[in-house]
């Protein structure tokens, strides 16, 4: 903000469409499958091109609602681009769940409600956790989130025993409030 303080609103604009739209060129002439740079949070590198565009979305996306929150606007919950941020904040649960212990074939579920929202699960193998195509069997744990909290506590926009505050757990605690400390930004 100090750094940009003597730049004309008008430059400023110009800037930002200028660079939206090159970067938008790029993503949209790019192989979705080829390598990118890695995406520290998800614990990808190298990651998918589609991982490190999903996360540039995210990024957009979340300094948007800072900056509506920050004038007195609420988050824009529109679904049409709040559902892939979500999917894509949610690529950091195997990341998160690293450290947790759990035998092999536990699942740990993340339920975001709304029409943004769905539902995440990952399960542990013996190399470790990763995130499962479809949610199925009976879950260890549980933690159900509405889509507010979740973008919130993703980005640290709140601190994870906030968002346990805001939540629903259900089985085993200990996993649930692991899955809590996921964090999909570097910070």
């Amino acid at each position: 903000m100090d750094a940009a303080a003597r730049i004309s609103p008008a430059a400023l604009i110009e800037t930002l469409e200028m660079t939206g739209s090159a970067i938008s060129a790029l993503w949209e002439h790019s192989d979705p499958e080829g390598r990118s740079l890695g995406v520290s949070w998800a614990g990808a590198d190298p990651a998918p091109l589609w991982l490190d565009c999903a996360r540039d979305l995210t990024e957009y996306w979340t300094h948007r609602q800072q900056v509506r929150h920050a004038v007195g606007r609420p988050t824009d919950h529109d679904p049409r681009l709040l559902a892939p941020v979500l999917d894509t904040f949610m690529r950091a649960l195997p990341h998160t769940m690293r450290a947790a212990p759990a035998q092999a074939a536990t699942q740990v579920q993340v339920v975001v409600d709304g029409p943004a929202g769905g539902t995440w699960a990952v399960t542990c193998a013996r190399l470790g956790w990763s995130l499962a195509p479809d949610p199925a069997g009976d879950p260890a744990a549980v933690v159900h989130l509405d889509a507010e909290t979740a973008w919130l506590l993703c980005t640290r926009g709140i601190e994870p025993e906030a968002a346990i505050g805001r939540s629903r757990l259900e089985g085993d605690r200990q996993l649930a409030e692991a899955a809590c400390q996921i964090l999909s930004i570097i910070r």
